[in-house]
């Protein structure tokens, strides 16, 4: 063999070992594939592997921050409304090895994770909690069902948060929800100024009441006493008439002409005048 075959043969073999030379990045994780097969995973720095095709390397970025948007979606709330929602994955890789040897399309299938674990949610939930004091948790239980999802597929992903930029009734719909929010503002405002007014009135009625009774009350005492008088007033006068009934008697003539006597017209007349009464009404 000649010294220039020999010297190209050994520049190849030289060219041919150093293709087994790595150099990995400081935010790279190397994944070593021997005929295919995962063999093993290299941080970063300098490594060696066997030449090409014995063994190839693969390197993910695992530092690096990646985007998924589903997209907005029109979504039905549990109480059967409607809204609008519009969110976005942020993820970076959590395993290498998943990562390279699992899904071919990782941001569409977590965008499909993150707007399946959102309609799911919106679907158990009322529109007013959505929109007023549910936006955070609904942010926080997409990541959770998201993940748990991409795990069981074995995505090798990890995601960092979940953002809702979007979450609002269709317009269509807008105006209705606006009146059905006033119209409860209007009903609170309402009962609250019944309650005041009832605070103002129960008392004032009830120290009315307690007035009326306290009045009856003495009213009956009152009555009951001049009862009582009046019952011993005739019972002493049973006790005289008893003892002594033609007293008792000469006293109620008298009384009764004292009744009759204002009610008595004299007339005089001469004798053998004709004296014409009056006759009375009815007679």
């Amino acid at each position: 063999m000649s010294r220039a075959l020999s010297a190209l043969l050994g520049v190849v073999v030289v060219a041919w070992a150093a293709t087994g030379l790595m150099v990995v990045g400081p935010d790279e994780v190397a994944v070593v594939l021997r005929f295919g097969a995962v063999d093993r995973t290299a941080a970063a720095g300098l490594g060696l592997r066997a030449p090409w095709p014995l063994e190839a390397d693969e390197r993910v970025l695992v530092t690096a921050s990646r985007k998924a948007e589903p997209g907005a979606r029109r979504l039905l709330t549990g109480d059967t409304n409607l809204v609008d929602l519009e969110v976005a994955a942020q993820y970076v890789v959590g395993d290498p090895v998943a990562w390279v040897t699992g899904l071919a399309d990782p941001d569409a299938a977590v965008a499909a994770e993150a707007l399946a674990a959102a309609t799911e949610l919106i679907a158990a939930l009322e529109v007013d909690v959505l929109l007023t004091t549910g936006r955070a948790a609904l942010e926080q239980g997409i990541q959770q069902r998201a993940q748990a999802r991409l795990d069981q597929l074995g995505a090798g992903v990890r995601l960092t948060s979940i953002e809702v930029r979007e979450l609002a009734p269709p317009p269509a719909v807008v105006d209705a929800f606006n009146d059905v929010s006033s119209a409860r503002g209007d009903r609170e405002t309402l009962a609250l100024s019944a309650d005041a007014y009832a605070s103002q009135v129960v008392p004032d009625a009830r120290g009315q009441a307690a007035r009326a009774v306290e009045e009856a009350t003495g009213a009956a005492t009152v009555r009951t006493r001049v009862a009582q008088a009046d019952i011993a007033r005739f019972a002493g006068l049973v006790a005289v008439h008893e003892h002594a009934p033609e007293a008792t008697k000469l006293e109620l003539q008298q009384q009764t002409l004292a009744g009759i006597g204002p009610r008595l017209e004299v007339v005089v007349a001469r004798a053998g005048t004709e004296v014409e009464l009056p006759r009375e009404e009815g007679r």
